[in-house]
């Protein structure tokens, strides 16, 4: 099964400000047709996010994600969303696990970098798809929460786009140890 944290991200490595706006999103001039967006959602056969992402999606509107099976990964109860296929799973191992059982071929990883790192630290996030959009927050909710060890990654042939912003695709090599750069 193939885990993608697919992400729009500032140049600086911040996915939302310190409070989880995402709204600097919208003043960019991004063209929203070219962004490869809906070919990636076309891959997607499961949806996995932290919580924090998911009580911003219930905040700002209605379940966008069709009826994909989706696991919310947290510690405290909360009620599905109207529209949304809600799975009982609640942490990394138990997504991992239901996910396998329901065939699931491609998990996306919404969001967000505490749930990120913990799916690194699981050896469980297979690929990288990360948006670098042209702006400079200067701080926010990075992109990774913590992480104990280094982890290699392979680029991924990105696609051209003149959508306004950089694509980086890579795949991680848990087999390949990360080695620190030349002095």
């Amino acid at each position: 099964m193939n885990v993608t944290y697919y992400v729009a991200s500032s140049l600086d490595g911040f996915i939302a400000r310190p409070d989880g706006d995402v709204s600097w999103l919208d003043t960019l001039n991004i063209d929203q047709t070219n962004t490869g967006y809906e070919q990636f959602y076309a891959t997607v056969d499961g949806i996995v996010m932290g919580r924090n992402t998911y009580d911003f999606i219930v905040k700002h509107g209605a379940w966008p994600y069709q009826d994909k099976p989706t696991w919310v990964c947290s510690q405290r109860e909360f009620d599905a969303m109207e529209g949304c296929n809600l799975q009982p799973g609640r942490s990394v191992s138990d997504t991992l696990t239901q996910a396998r059982a329901l065939n699931i071929q491609h998990l996306w990883l919404v969001g967000g970098g505490l749930l990120a790192a913990s799916f690194i630290r699981q050896q469980a996030l297979t690929h990288l798809s990360i948006s670098q959009m042209p702006i400079v927050l200067g701080r926010g909710l990075p992109l990774f929460g913590d992480l104990e060890n280094t982890v290699a990654l392979r680029p991924q042939h990105a696609p051209n786009r003149d959508a306004g912003f950089t694509q980086l695709d890579y795949c991680i090599d848990y087999a390949t140890e990360a080695k620190p750069p030349r002095t």
